[in-house]
């Protein structure tokens, strides 16, 4: 029996099983999911919001590991390193709006940007990323990351267009021997007009492949990062070396991969994670990536907003930041993404299973939330 399973809480089986069986575990899952029974606070950006509720689970730390909008004074403030780092005036850092590229939305003024300008070396090029090591908190453990991610407008395309998107390595350096990464390909973007970008999951320490759902590294199409429009991706694993483990990766609310299998052979429990990486195109000034609002954490639990009821049809959704965070009470600085004022938002808690709230909690963007006035709503002046 073949079976997706996606820690948004989206599942389908693609072979016969018995309904009986299928009817339980569905309802076992909606009896975990996490309930939202009132929000209370400003919904303006940067806000505090105060979520009840049951299920929520306990989390050791509220905050996020990395939370990264580009407010703090320099990057290094918030990640281990970046690359390039030796590369005078493309170095990966913060910048204002720059070469014809505002921010995804109006409640950033600065993007997180570095270009491939020259070919001499990861620190000079190679390499166009955000990293940060942790010793892992157990072993299996989850982790979530969320980023919105642009190519320039200008990119210079040539030789096979290898452009890397996030790795998970052993030790305390991205690329390591032992490390997994996810890129676009092939056909790798040829053009900034093609459509039939596919998402992959590559790997200098192989990930089982085919893997356990009989699938090779390539998967479905993607977005194609060099279009000209901002893109929202997810990635959700379970780093393990059993086969348990899985990547399942979203862009604007798609799933566009859902590897199963092993994802941690290596040894020892220090890893590093990277947002970003390696591009073909090294050596152009015009090879720049742009980056914003980069949140990461070694559990599934979180926070987000989205413009659908149900999560899994949203293709908006913005992480809310954790501060304190108990089974039934979670405090959070709202981040309001592309949520204008005045906008009607659902509000979902995911649990440490990856299991979503059956059911957004109805806010409204810029307002005031407060006690229902009846279980399915509440009011908002």
């Amino acid at each position: 029996m073949e079976k997706f399973w996606s820690p948004r809480g989206r599942a389908s089986l693609s072979s016969r099983v018995i309904l009986g069986a299928t009817l339980l575990i569905a309802s076992a899952a909606a009896l975990a999911a996490p309930t939202v029974s009132q929000v209370q606070g400003p919904l303006d950006h940067n806000g505090s919001i105060t979520i009840t509720g049951s299920g929520f689970g306990s989390k050791a730390t509220g905050a996020p590991w990395i939370w990264d909008n580009a407010t703090a004074g320099k990057l290094k403030d918030v990640w281990g390193d970046a690359w390039p780092n030796q590369l005078p005036g493309y170095n990966t850092g913060y910048y204002p709006p720059m070469r014809g590229v505002s921010p995804p939305h109006s409640h950033d003024a600065r993007l997180i940007a570095g270009a491939h300008a020259a070919n001499t070396g990861a620190y000079s090029g190679y390499m166009v990323m955000m990293f940060k090591s942790l010793y892992l908190p157990t072993f299996p453990c989850t982790f979530y990351a969320s980023w919105y991610q642009l190519a320039d407008k200008e990119w210079h395309f040539g030789g096979d267009n290898n452009f890397k998107t996030f790795d998970y390595s052993e030790g305390g350096n991205p690329y390591a021997s032992g490390s997994w990464y996810t890129a676009y390909g092939p056909p790798h973007p040829g053009s900034s007009s093609d459509t039939n970008a596919q998402w992959v999951n590559e790997t200098d320490t192989p990930l089982k492949n085919p893997d356990l759902n009989g699938h090779n590294a390539w998967w479905g199409k993607a977005v194609n990062p060099m279009a000209g429009k901002w893109s929202k991706v997810e990635i959700a694993f379970k780093a393990t070396d059993q086969s348990d483990g899985y990547i399942n990766v979203w862009e604007n609310g798609k799933l566009v991969m859902w590897y199963r299998g092993p994802t941690d052979t290596y040894s020892g429990t220090l890893r590093t994670i990277g947002v970003g990486g390696y591009g073909r195109m090294q050596g152009y000034t015009t090879n720049w990536r742009y980056f914003q609002d980069v949140y990461v954490d070694a559990t599934l639990q979180r926070v987000v907003l989205a413009d659908k009821p149900v999560l899994s049809d949203a293709s908006i959704i913005e992480v809310q930041i954790p501060v304190t965070w108990s089974d039934g009470s979670i405090t959070a600085t709202v981040n309001l993404g592309k949520f204008n004022q005045g906008e009607t938002a659902y509000l979902f808690v995911v649990d440490a299973s990856g299991n979503p709230s059956a059911k957004g909690y109805t806010v409204t963007a810029g307002g005031t939330a407060s006690a229902p006035s009846a279980p399915a709503s509440f009011q908002v002046h």
